[in-house]
């Protein structure tokens, strides 16, 4: 679900609006304050404070990544400073740098929140007064684009007007006038012609005449195809059928049993 944009707007703009210069120039001083924030926040997100509490813990601590990196070194100092006998160091001074970066994370980020709900605000307030200036012009616009789109509707009407004529007189030579036994027009009732395609020679390609329905690959299928030259033959015809010879079993027959057996001859 889009996320509500503003008092303004119930969703973000749309980038290809026709905005005037002033417009196009709030729209830029917000668009940069908002790349300028989060490339900041990124960039520095090691010192953005967080929930860093345990489940089991009843009391909430809050700290940073880099916090408690600094935590972990000072425990390796401390460790350290014990082992060789010396003091341990400053915790405070230690840990003094890391803290002031995170304070100053957390103040630049709220002035930036602030320069970037500004720069929003201006650039949306410039926007909708500029929106009935820009409704009239775009209602001008579509009312031309209509305009344009029912003449080239018309004329597409007519150009398949003109392509149904042409395949229908086609049709009749092709079929030497036979097409009223078949469907009326021949070529599936008229559908399809975007599959009517050329060959060099000028006549119907194979494929085109198998998808408007003149022939057809299976045999028990009628052809409408009575005159010959006007549509290319198979590319790739079947290869053709070896015959079949029938076979005849030799017949036998049996004599008399002789010594050592019966005797199985042919006739």
């Amino acid at each position: 679900m889009p996320q509500h944009y503003d008092a303004n707007f119930e969703i973000e703009p749309p980038k290809d609006l026709p905005l005037s210069t002033k417009v196009k120039s709030l729209r830029k001083v917000y668009e940069d304050a908002k790349e300028s924030h989060e490339k900041y926040t990124q960039e520095n997100a090691r010192y953005r404070t967080m929930d860093v509490s345990e489940l089991w813990e009843s009391k909430r601590r809050y700290s940073s990544l880099a916090l408690e990196e600094a935590k972990r070194e000072l425990r390796d100092a401390e460790i350290a400073a014990v082992g060789a006998g010396k003091p341990l160091p400053d915790a405070d001074k230690f840990l003094a740098r890391t803290k002031a970066k995170m304070d100053e994370y957390k103040r630049t980020v709220e002035a930036q929140k602030v320069l970037t709900a500004k720069a929003k605000q201006e650039y949306s307030d410039a926007l909708l007064g500029e929106l009935k200036s820009m409704g009239l012009k775009e209602a001008e616009k579509a009312y031309t684009a209509r305009l344009e789109w029912e003449k080239a509707y018309a004329a597409m009407l007519a150009a398949k007007a003109t392509l149904d004529r042409h395949a229908d007189l086609f049709t009749w030579c092709v079929t030497a006038g036979g097409m009223e036994d078949f469907p009326r027009k021949g070529h599936y009732h008229g559908e399809n012609l975007e599959a009517w395609e050329l060959a060099g020679d000028g006549r119907l390609t194979y494929e085109s005449s198998l998808a408007l329905d003149y022939q057809h690959t299976e045999a028990y299928l009628t052809s409408l195809v009575k005159v010959d030259g006007l549509i290319e033959p198979n590319p790739n015809p079947p290869a053709p059928v070896a015959e079949e010879v029938e076979y005849v079993p030799a017949q036998h027959y049996s004599k008399e049993p002789w010594e050592g057996g019966n005797y199985v001859g042919e006739i």
